[in-house]
């Protein structure tokens, strides 16, 4: 088993080098490809996506569209993983020329005082590049990694988001690891608009549908009365992108069933306002409406 894993981590490895010696322009024409190569070859996927567009439109949603977000899903899906090899080798300078920010004085708020907050966002665009550009600009924060098969591209994969000043606790036992960080005062980050165990859920409404959204957050800010700070990245323009911060989302006189929906109500305006930067491909309606994925 250890010779794979090391097969696969020297195969990557070499990857990385050959791919940062292309111009940026053959490296992205490359991954593109790849996306639209997958997107004509894999089904099981495809239908993932139009039936999770179906149902939040209610079918009225065409059939252009579909193929537009589908073919978009895949494109970002390989896009992500090139800007995962890319991120660490972005200036400070560069990073500057490529973001702009919306809504800065929400984060300036919840970060006055150099006082903890949570940051929660959805997979929405470049979530990796996010991650360097908070990190790089905004300031340290906490941040947690899904362990690999692979325990050296594990380590090959936290080094990296290491770089961007992140630092990052695994997703076992992370609830404990995140409670610590911010008694510490330290800003922590989850991505949270994915489908979850009923069992640490909470059902709300998200792009108007029933789901089961983690509670965890809410219980985070409830415990330690932290705010919860939405923010997301959305390509403007090729190779240009925006952050977006909305208002933040503070504990005081909330249940932890109302903060939840106020964390799924934001996200769900973000997706609807940029549908095509949003993953589609997720089983998010899994345990709400375990029939929509069996048609």
């Amino acid at each position: 088993m250890m010779i794979r894993y090391k097969i696969e981590y020297y195969f990557v490895i070499i990857l990385e080098k050959l791919l940062m010696k292309l111009p940026r322009r053959v490296r992205k024409g490359i991954f593109l490809t790849l996306g639209n190569l997958v997107y004509l070859l894999n089904s099981s996927n495809k239908k993932v996506i139009q039936k999770n567009l179906l149902y939040v439109y209610d079918g009225n949603i065409s059939e252009k569209k579909i193929k537009e977000i589908q073919k978009k899903c895949y494109q970002k899906l390989f896009l992500n993983i090139l800007s995962i090899i890319e991120n660490e080798y972005i200036s400070d300078q560069e990073l500057d020329n490529m973001i702009t920010f919306e809504n800065k004085h929400f984060f300036d708020e919840v970060s006055k005082d150099n006082k903890p907050f949570i940051y929660i966002t959805a997979h929405l665009g470049n979530i990796d590049l996010l991650g360097k550009i908070t990190g790089k600009k905004l300031g340290r924060m906490v941040q947690v990694f899904q362990r690999l098969n692979n325990p050296l591209l594990t380590e090959y994969m936290k080094k990296k988001r290491e770089t961007y000043n992140l630092e990052i606790v695994e997703k076992h036992g992370a609830i404990k690891k995140l409670f610590l960080a911010l008694k510490k005062g330290k800003p922590i980050s989850l991505i949270i608009d994915q489908n979850v165990n009923i069992k640490y859920a909470t059902k709300i409404t998200f792009l108007n549908k029933p789901a089961y959204q983690t509670n965890s957050t809410s219980n985070l800010a409830l415990k330690l009365d932290v705010p919860i700070l939405p923010f997301f990245i959305v390509e403007e323009k090729k190779d240009k992108y925006k952050i977006i911060f909305e208002k933040p989302i503070y504990p005081q006189g909330k249940t932890e069933p109302q903060l939840t929906q106020l964390q799924a109500d934001v996200m769900s305006k973000m997706i609807f306002k940029y549908p095509q930067e949003w993953f589609w491909c997720h089983k998010r309606f899994k345990n709400s409406n375990p029939s929509l994925y069996k048609k």
